[in-house]
């Protein structure tokens, strides 16, 4: 039986299904260890349009150390408030330079460099770990979803055999509930976190 009826659009019914069965998969993966951090550095803004990493990328386990190394350059000192108020960071202005400007300013206006100490603290997963992380609510949602579509798919698999001749009605009637019955049985006992290969 080749169908036809649909211009073959049944597939794509089955790969939405499939799609939803790999995301539901991935996420009851178990999940590797989350990589915690937790430390200070500096940013360095000497360009009026952006900022970054003072040095390369410094780490320093609080912010008494990350200011007692910038303040090793006797060229640098605590900002002005004027600068301060100006949100140049997000964490405000802390220090400035005595010595150097910013370039790319407006109208050639005459800004220190500036200097941030930021606190940088986060927990996430390895950064070639493939996770999806769903609430158990979110993910039986899915699982109805995915029902449904399969259902939707046996539907559109047999109109489309009838509507391209190679069902009858009858025949049509009786496989939409041998398929649905059929489908009811793998879906109860279908293991969830088990793709199979050739379906990857």
């Amino acid at each position: 039986m080749s169908g036809g009826y649909f211009d073959r659009n049944v597939y794509a019914i089955g790969e939405i299904a499939d799609s939803i069965e790999r995301d539901i998969a991935r996420a009851l993966r178990p999940k590797p260890e989350k990589i915690h951090k937790d430390y200070w550095t500096i940013y360095e803004k000497d360009s009026f349009g952006s900022y970054h990493s003072y040095m390369g990328y410094l780490y320093f386990s609080n912010y008494e150390e990350a200011e007692s190394f910038l303040l090793t350059d006797k060229t640098i000192v605590k900002a002005e408030q004027r600068y301060s108020d100006q949100h140049f960071f997000v964490e405000g202005v802390i220090f400035q330079s005595t010595k150097r400007y910013m370039s790319d300013t407006y109208d050639g206006e005459r800004i220190p460099v500036l200097y941030s100490i930021h606190h940088c603290y986060y927990d996430r997963y390895p950064n070639d770990a493939d996770v999806l992380e769903l609430t158990d609510e979110t993910i039986e949602t899915m699982k109805e979803a995915y029902r449904q579509i399969r259902i939707a798919e046996i539907y559109a698999t047999r109109m489309d055999w009838m509507m391209s001749g190679d069902d009858g009605e009858d025949s049509f009637r009786e496989r939409i509930k041998e398929d649905l019955a059929e489908f009811k049985k793998e879906y109860a006992a279908k293991d969830w976190t088990h793709i199979n290969e050739n379906e990857e």
